[in-house]
């Protein structure tokens, strides 16, 4: 009687401690790693989803297969995400799972009509991932992104987010989307993708050096330029380091300039709105292009001060451009604004992106070059 008080607790035991019965073995799933959404020609949404293949991995390990692809592209159309992912789901024999996935790609006719019901899905799916990087392919469809062969990783998605990192773009996911497209001061962007063929071989690369504009219901208005991008970046407050190359009359000069830093003051004025940027950096001098010799504290201060009333009038410049072109908020000036002033902005933010074109808006540069290098002069004259 006793044997048998002590085998049936064991019994019970190794029953519960064994598994789970309803336990998703990895098998059992497709890992989506990246997602292209696009307008099809109909009107209706088509997601096409960059798919795993671990056989892949597998052969390639053991040294055959070195030309196998470890990733499929599908596609599916319907009128909803959710329609189009079950659509995927009957074109593959494992489960699908989203929560490895890394990029999402929007084609620029997608993102141009607007995208505000399609990024409903990704704030309700819990296994979304609001650090994912998101990118509109300019000139193209967000397919196109996935199919892009990189000799840096079988995923064209993981590539395109390692290369965001370095393109100081300002690496923007879903969450940094989100908080933009629900914030009244200021107006949503989205790193730009263009697909760029090689000279020897035709194939495609990724170039990634502006960003697109949206407005407040997340339609594209356009594109920023290359300089115009990383200077808005820099009034943001994002852009923590850069490359700069001013010509100025003494010649052309090229420095690195890290630390930067971005304040936004606002005044209010008999209700007339100014704004105040103030920039600042340091910077080490790369590259002289000049026969000034730099080493003579007189002649850099000049330099120094030339440079940064140059950039002061470029920024300046990029501002109102996107004031005129886009009216659109990009910088947070209306984040700053109600941060500042928050009575008057209740009667100012259901109108601000009919003030924002006119604000009065100045820039103060203040760039201070701290090495100019080994030598005073360019060594050969």
């Amino acid at each position: 009687m006793r044997t048998t008080k002590r085998i049936v607790p064991a019994f019970l035991l190794i029953v519960i401690l064994s598994g789970c019965w309803d336990r998703n073995e990895i098998n059992d799933y497709a890992f989506w790693i990246g997602s292209g959404t696009d307008l099809a020609k109909d009107g209706a949404i088509q997601v096409s989803a960059q798919i795993a293949i671990p056989s892949q991995f597998l052969k390639k390990k053991g040294g055959e297969g070195a030309s196998g692809k470890g990733n499929i592209v599908i596609s599916a159309t319907g009128k909803s995400i959710v329609e189009t992912i079950n659509k995927l789901q009957e074109k593959l024999p494992r489960r699908i799972f989203i929560g490895h996935r890394r990029a999402i790609f929007f084609g620029e006719n997608l993102a141009r009509r607007g995208i505000k019901d399609i990024v409903d899905q990704y704030t309700r799916n819990s296994d979304t991932r609001l650090r994912t990087d998101i990118f509109v392919v300019q000139d193209g469809e967000g397919k196109d992104a996935l199919e892009i062969n990189s000799p840096f990783s079988q995923f064209s998605a993981i590539a395109a987010v390692d290369q965001d990192k370095f393109c100081r773009i300002g690496d923007v996911a879903l969450r940094d989307f989100f908080l933009d497209a629900t914030s009244q001061g200021i107006r949503p962007v989205m790193p730009v993708i263009k697909l760029s063929p090689q000279k020897q071989n035709q194939e495609k690369i990724f170039l990634i050096d502006s960003l697109a504009v949206f407005n407040k219901d997340l339609k594209m208005a356009g594109f920023l330029g290359r300089m115009e991008t990383m200077q808005s970046l820099w009034v943001k407050g994002i852009l923590k380091d850069k490359y700069l190359t001013q010509s100025l009359e003494s010649g052309r000069y090229s420095l690195y300039v890290s630390n930067l830093k971005s304040t936004i003051i606002t005044h209010i004025n008999q209700d007339k709105i100014t704004v105040e940027v103030q920039l600042s950096g340091k910077g080490r001098l790369l590259e002289s292009q000049s026969s000034a010799d730099l080493s003579k504290s007189e002649i850099l201060k000049d330099i120094n001060r030339k440079l940064n009333k140059k950039e002061k009038e470029k920024i300046e410049k990029t501002i109102k451009i996107v004031q005129e072109k886009y009216g659109q908020d990009i910088f947070g000036f209306g984040e700053a604004l109600h941060r500042e002033h928050p009575y008057q902005w209740k009667s100012l933010k259901d109108n601000w992106d009919r003030i924002f074109p006119n604000l009065r808006v100045t820039v103060h540069v203040d760039i201070q070059i701290m090495r100019v290098g080994n030598l005073g002069k360019r060594l050969i004259q």
